[in-house]
């Protein structure tokens, strides 16, 4: 069963949505680097939905997309439910 299995067909249609309409800079906001909407999906740098606040945490935040941020596939799955960490004041997020 998938991950999104219990949000199913809802959840997948305002993702695409959300990823291809949406004005979110096409930035990884985990790493800083651009994000391509023409990257084969699945793949490493594909885009993917990360949750701020994971779902594991708050389920109820699934389909609420001020919960969203735009990342890399492989940026997402690195940082899987951890806390975002944010960098010193001043860095930049290439630290």
């Amino acid at each position: 069963m998938s991950r999104h299995s219990a949000r199913g067909t809802a959840y997948n249609r305002l993702r695409h949505q959300w990823l291809y309409t949406a004005d979110h800079g096409w930035t990884c906001h985990l790493c800083g680097r651009p994000v391509h909407p023409d990257v084969i999906a699945g793949t490493p740098m594909s885009p993917s939905v990360d949750h701020v606040i994971p779902v594991s945490v708050a389920p109820h935040l699934a389909l609420d997309t001020s919960n969203w941020r735009l990342a890399h596939l492989v940026c997402n799955q690195r940082r899987q439910a951890k806390p975002i960490v944010e960098p010193p004041s001043g860095a930049t997020r290439r630290w």
